[in-house]
């Protein structure tokens, strides 16, 4: 019994000592990634680039809106023969259209006027020929002269201008009310159903479909992520072969554990992601605070270069959602970090770095690709309450699809907390198996290993530690032997 309890002291004070030497290792790479001109040069350009995105959107904006304040059509001619009795006085009356002649002409002239405007030079006159087509529509003709000097989105914009008066002139002339025509055009749906063996109706359950606005968010939602974690998990791969290809991991390895090379450097990923996105979204509140500044509150449609109808859909939320979605990022991040520095430390060369990141991002990419999925899922109501809170709570896709989600009421705070504990759970396991191979990988020197490879290495250090010896410290044969071609096992 003696022998047993001090043991499992010395094994408790073994895995303590894994793990010595992370801080160390957290401080030197996050001065090492800081410090590099790649990373400030990267920050900066996009730190400019979102400040000026919003002020520079609202002048393109205004001087659009300039150029096309008035129309450079000086008259318009109007040949209507379908015999509604249409009063064009008032057709396209005041704002832009202040300088344009409207004039209506009667007859059949519509041909020979076409003649006349085409052998013009310099006219900047249009015409438009209303008929009504034997096939039951009615057609609005515009011509203007071939060497007229009118821009093409003028010349549109005022055949939609008379469009949309045409339409309404029709109803009035019929004297048909609006409320009246609302009614006529309301959308027809039918659909089959099917009875029980009762003889009773079975209603089928139809999901309504999330606006355009949610789906964008909920887009916008799994680009953000997709980036952070992509960005975390690169720089980990990338450092880890980096120093494995130039022997640089051997120096490190005197003083500090495998795991707690590992660890400072997962963190360290993390806290630069951060100092990014955190450095992203201020920028992009001083462009907001910029863009008032400058042109005041545009339109009044607007509040901090946000639409008023993407915040409606933020109403609800409160401190504990958004904590639980930010949970749920980090934590989603930490299991494909772990993943990416598995996927490095089975890599010796740079030039294969490629190949060895092939199992991490076939998971970065079907994780994201449920999450895209879902939402145009979700866009077209083919999908069940269900259906969602599955695809939140499976570790591959949680990251990506539970925090727009929860963040836009479509999952709720159980089902939120239950998709966090999955991840977690998932993480730590993923996590202990790391703890079982990585020292073996990031010794390994040969060709890419493959993941049953992994898996392998990992079996034979469990079974070499169910074999050792309880009276010999644990130094049977799991024990790995550093020789000149990497880990050799035993």
């Amino acid at each position: 019994m003696p022998l047993t309890g001090g043991r499992r002291r010395t094994e408790a004070v073994m895995k303590r000592n894994e793990y010595a030497g992370w801080k160390e290792v957290f401080l030197f790479s996050l001065r090492q990634e800081t410090k590099q001109k790649s990373f400030i040069g990267f920050l900066i350009l996009m730190c400019v680039i979102i400040v000026a995105i919003m002020p520079v959107s609202t002048w393109l904006h205004q001087r659009d809106g300039e150029q096309t304040s008035a129309t450079e059509v000086s008259s318009l001619t109007i040949y209507d023969e379908t015999g509604l009795g249409i009063d064009y006085g008032q057709a396209l009356d005041g704002g832009r259209y202040d300088s344009l002649q409207v004039s209506e002409a009667l007859g059949d002239g519509f041909a020979s006027h076409v003649q006349a405007l085409e052998e013009s030079q310099d006219s900047t006159e249009m015409i438009v020929h209303v008929t009504y087509e034997e096939a039951g529509y009615f057609n609005l003709t515009f011509v203007k002269a071939a060497t007229a000097d009118l821009k093409d989105k003028d010349c549109e914009q005022l055949s939609q201008d008379f469009e949309s008066f045409f339409l309404d002139a029709r109803m009035r002339v019929v004297d048909v009310e609006q409320e009246q025509l609302d009614f006529i055009n309301q959308p027809v749906e039918s659909r089959v159903e099917h009875t029980t063996e009762e003889g009773e109706i079975t209603l089928a359950e139809e999901g309504e479909g999330i606006s355009m606005t949610e789906y964008y968010v909920l887009l916008a939602g799994i680009v953000i992520v997709v980036m952070i974690v992509n960005l975390s998990g690169g720089q980990i791969a990338m450092s880890i072969v980096t120093e494995k290809s130039t022997k640089v991991v051997e120096y490190l390895m005197i003083n500090v554990r495998p795991m707690a090379l590992i660890v400072g450097k997962i963190l360290s990923a993390l806290t630069t992601v951060v100092i990014q996105f955190a450095a992203f979204g201020i920028s992009y509140l001083l462009s907001g605070a910029i863009n008032r500044l400058i042109f005041g509150n545009v339109s009044g449609n607007t509040e901090g270069g946000v639409q008023p109808g993407i915040l409606e859909l933020f109403t609800h939320v409160n401190g504990g959602t958004l904590l639980l979605a930010f949970f749920m990022v980090l934590v989603g991040v930490l299991f494909f970090c772990i993943v990416a520095g598995l996927a490095g430390a089975s890599v010796s060369r740079m030039e294969e770095m490629a190949e060895g990141l092939k199992v991490y991002q076939l998971l970065l990419v079907v994780g994201s690709y449920v999450g895209i999925f879902l939402c145009i899922m979700q866009m077209m109501g083919n999908v069940s309450d269900a259906v969602v809170n599955i695809c939140c709570i499976l570790p591959l896709s949680a990251p990506f699809v539970m925090p727009a989600n929860l963040l836009l009421g479509k999952v709720g705070v159980v089902t939120g907390l239950v998709s966090l504990a999955v991840v977690i759970v998932c993480t730590a396991a993923l996590f202990s198996f790391t703890a079982k191979v990585y020292e073996s990988l990031i010794f390994y020197n040969g060709n890419v290993l493959k993941l049953k490879d992994i898996l392998q290495i990992a079996k034979n250090r469990r079974v070499a530690a169910e074999d050792s010896d309880p009276g010999d410290g644990g130094s049977g044969s799991g024990r790995i032997h550093r020789g000149k071609e990497g880990g050799h096992h035993e």
